[in-house]
């Protein structure tokens, strides 16, 4: 061995073992945090202040009609609707500009979907869920409801609000068998209430609305009914239903579909 290779050699070596002690391990591992997403608020806005909302079913029942009206506080809003179709979750996606469309303002939300001219509609449909996102004006704001839908043939004329709490009973031959009725909260009031609202708007809408012979709309309420008045929107003004209350639930016979509310 040439003399200077016997100090180059041990020289070499040693610095490779000295890179391999302090080069950085792969196994290191670098911590970050993520930032906390703001929870979104739900129905938060004062009932008084919020758009009045109504879903209309079309006579078979593929598709509903979302109606937005009295929006005083917002310049756009972005909605969705879910429901569930069998065994799986779809969903309608969509925004509104209201500087480009007056309210009120109408969309048809379709059970399904449609491509160059042929549509294919989901099965087994029974309800699901309306969310709105209003931005535009002092503070955006998100209001959602869930809704029903039933068919006359199937519930024998008793048609029920997802939370249970506001029933119709049209009989069962108050409507045709075929007839789908959507029962919804309306999210807002229809017009300007005197009184504390207790319960309610609760919509129950078909694609048309006939006579109702025999008819009973019942709603139950945890607050004492004493003094409170059954409300039915006509579309025009409110109308003080002959109403009576017992258990804590107040009931009135009805001859249309339509808005019901409870007030006192």
């Amino acid at each position: 061995m040439k003399p200077y290779l016997k100090f180059i050699v041990p020289g070499a070596i040693l610095l490779i073992i000295l890179a391999w002690m302090f080069w950085p391990s792969k196994k290191t591992k670098t911590t970050t945090q993520t930032p906390t997403k703001k929870l979104e608020e739900i129905n938060k806005i004062a009932l008084a202040d919020r758009p009045y909302v109504t879903l209309t079913p079309r006579a078979d029942g593929k598709e509903v009609t979302m109606t937005i009206d009295r929006v005083a506080k917002a310049t756009s809003v972005e909605y969705e609707m879910e429901y569930q179709a069998e065994s799986l979750i779809q969903g309608v996606f969509g925004t509104i500009d209201f500087t480009q469309e007056t309210a009120p303002v109408s969309k048809n939300l379709l059970f399904g979907s449609c491509s160059k001219g042929k549509c294919r509609y989901d099965e087994g449909i029974s309800g699901g869920s309306l969310t709105l996102r209003f931005e535009g004006g002092k503070e955006p704001f998100a209001l959602k409801s869930d809704f029903n839908l039933q068919q006359q043939f199937d519930r024998e004329g008793v048609f029920t609000s997802k939370d249970i709490k506001a029933t119709l009973d049209v009989g069962k031959a108050g409507l045709p068998n075929n007839t789908f009725v959507i029962v919804a909260g309306t999210l807002g009031l229809p017009a300007v209430v005197e009184g504390e609202v207790l319960a309610g708007p609760y919509a129950f809408l078909a694609a048309t609305s006939p006579v109702l012979k025999a008819a009973t709309l019942t709603i139950q309420s945890k607050d004492d009914l004493t003094g409170a008045k059954l409300m039915f929107w006509d579309g025009k003004g409110l109308i003080d239903l002959k109403a009576e209350t017992s258990g804590g639930k107040i009931s009135a016979p009805v001859t249309a579909l339509g808005t019901f509310l409870v007030v006192k």
